[in-house]
């Protein structure tokens, strides 16, 4: 189960040298403005972002983007957006907000990307909307959790977001490099807008994974065999 705790470890791994301090005081923070927000999971919102963050974790990203991550929903949630950014800054500083104050814009954007020569476009734009690259990779952190999660929307949604993660997102992380990333997005993006195929494919491959183990022991009991046959049998 991700938790700050495993995220904070997690963070050490690739950052030992590093105050971790401000993860902390962000989960805290977080924890006491998410309360009692749920997701239509039924999770609340706080699970979502230790998801997203540890993501970021995994992604090996600095102390401000993790802190980002945890804060990514607040601007976005309040009642008064000056308010919660003049909080965050006071308390994060510029860094931290600027990253945030750029996914919520990225959020805020209304796509369109039923015709494929618009992707290209759109794409463009998110990657001049976004002067630091951080925000980029909050943003697709958090679309690879509501991929994760999107079971729970309806299926007109779970179209819209597979659709728009295939044409832009799963190609915006290839871009950046991110190609296990990229990778994921697609399968999640493919389950839901060809849900038979998708199917047909998962079954042929485990079904190729079982006669690839079964082989793998047939050739292992020959060999075996063999050598035992040959005196060999001490070095099996």
């Amino acid at each position: 189960m991700i938790t700050i705790d495993s995220i904070l470890e997690r963070a050490k791994t690739y950052m030992p040298d590093e105050d971790l301090t401000p993860v902390k005081e962000a989960y805290a923070y977080a924890e006491k403005l998410y309360s009692g927000m749920h997701r239509l999971s039924g999770r609340p919102y706080l699970y979502h972002a230790l998801m997203v963050t540890d993501v970021l974790a995994t992604m090996r990203l600095d102390v401000f983007t993790l802190c980002a991550g945890l804060l990514h929903g607040i601007i976005k949630r309040s009642d008064n957006i000056k308010k919660a950014e003049a909080a965050l800054r006071e308390k994060f500083g510029d860094d931290v907000v600027n990253i945030v104050q750029g996914t919520t814009k990225i959020t805020d954007v209304k796509f369109n990307s039923k015709l494929a020569y618009q992707a290209e476009n759109i794409r463009k734009m998110l990657l001049a909307m976004s002067s630091d690259i951080r925000v980029l990779l909050v943003k697709l952190a958090d679309r690879l959790h509501d991929m994760q999660s999107l079971q729970y929307v309806p299926r007109e949604k779970q179209l819209e977001f597979a659709r728009e993660t295939m044409d832009l997102f799963a190609p915006l992380a290839s871009r950046l490099g991110i190609d296990w990333l990229k990778r994921e997005l697609e399968d999640l993006a493919f389950s839901y807008l060809n849900p038979e195929e998708y199917e047909d494919l998962s079954n042929k491959i485990r079904t190729s994974l079982v006669d690839r183990e079964t082989y793998v022991d047939e050739i292992k009991a020959l060999l075996n065999q063999k050598l035992t046959e040959h005196g060999l049998a001490d070095f099996v």
